[in-house]
């Protein structure tokens, strides 16, 4: 029996057009219960049904009701991020000896792939399966400023039992180019009409971190969590992380899972929520992981408004985006960015959820 089934967003106030193209709403399932809600609008999880504690079911992703409040809000709510997820200082950087300057969207640097990212855009879908959805996007050049053409495809896969797969592959079509994809869901583990995750218990395995200076870029360093505020590895409940945090910001660091992408997945995290009884793993084989707190979520709107009438305040939710090293075009002891025609790239990120014992 099924207790409390969260409704999931509403196809047909989806419907539309953004940018020319056409918008729509996709809901997946499993038989053993998952549901999904992805759009094509910048390929976005805008929900995801799993069974809590007592056989309750909790929508955990924050998201929006309809195009209209989705085009207002947040360009980073559950979408794919790239062609450059993160940040890169200031806005440019030098491959194969040319300078490529880029649009600059967050200070000087450029930010999950400028203004033109395909965060911003109505990708193509296509339904494989009532549990699978893929889509595609094509980056030009010419419409953002990177070098060269790169062709997406993003499947989205639900499995029995609690498992939300996405999986990407990126191919570089004229000339060598840089690439970084993630994916931006918000968690709210007590469910996304929960008002926060600070009691929600984080334990991030990596051990080491990158530092940033005051605008977000990596310094260089790889360091070492142990003695800092930045050590999650035994797990800590997020107020308490953020309590020992210099100034008030949050978190919005990268951590270390690994030097190189590809290879076997290994778990990078993991979320428990107390109430709800629910935890989350996340597993990928990228070399890093994201970790953003929402703490500057202040409740504006319309840039805050969500699901349900709710408006998402500060720590509404948390990110766990796994993806390459921020700024590494910069920075030649990162893991390389580089994407060369005939070298595709692929990424493999999974959300699993179990339930806790009561």
């Amino acid at each position: 029996m099924t207790l409390n089934l969260p409704d999931l967003p509403d196809p047909e106030l989806f419907r539309g057009w953004a940018g020319g193209r056409p918008v729509s709403l996709f809901h997946l399932s499993t038989p053993g219960g998952l549901r999904a809600a992805v759009c094509n609008h910048g390929a976005r999880l805008l929900a995801l049904v799993v069974p809590g504690r007592g056989g309750r079911w909790h929508d955990v992703v924050l998201g929006y009701a309809s195009l209209p409040q989705m085009l207002d809000g947040m360009a980073s709510m559950g979408a794919v991020i790239g062609r450059f997820a993160n940040r890169i200082g200031g806005g440019g950087f030098t491959l194969d000896g040319q300078a490529w300057k880029l649009p600059a969207n967050d200070g000087p640097n450029c930010l999950h792939g400028g203004p033109a990212g395909c965060r911003h855009q109505v990708f193509d879908a296509s339904a494989m399966a009532p549990d699978h959805l893929r889509l595609r996007w094509t980056f030009r050049q010419a419409d953002d400023g990177f070098p060269g053409d790169v062709m997406l495809r993003v499947d989205y896969r639900l499995r029995d039992p609690g498992v939300l797969e996405i999986r990407w592959k990126a191919q570089a079509l004229d000339r060598a180019t840089v690439l970084n994809i993630t994916t931006h869901p918000f968690f709210n583990l007590e469910g996304q009409g929960s008002a926060h995750v600070r009691a929600h218990r984080v334990t991030i395995d990596a051990a080491c971190y990158l530092p940033v200076d005051a605008v977000g870029i990596p310094t260089g360093a790889i360091a070492t969590v142990a003695a800092t505020p930045f050590d999650l590895r035994e797990g800590l409940r997020l107020d308490a992380a953020l309590a020992a945090l210099p100034g008030d910001t949050g978190f919005d660091h990268c951590y270390v899972n690994g030097m190189a992408e590809g290879g076997p997945l290994r778990r990078a995290a993991r979320v428990e929520a107390p109430d709800s009884g629910i935890a989350m793993e996340v597993w990928s084989d990228a070399p890093g992981l994201q970790f953003f707190s929402a703490s500057k979520f202040n409740g504006s709107l319309p840039r805050h408004a969500g699901k349900g009438g709710r408006v998402y305040q500060r720590e509404a939710a948390l990110c766990l985006e796994p993806q390459g090293f921020p700024d590494a075009p910069n920075q030649p002891h990162f893991p390389s960015a580089a994407l060369r025609p005939g070298m595709p790239r692929s990424g493999h990120i999974e959300y699993r959820f179990s339930v806790l014992d009561a």
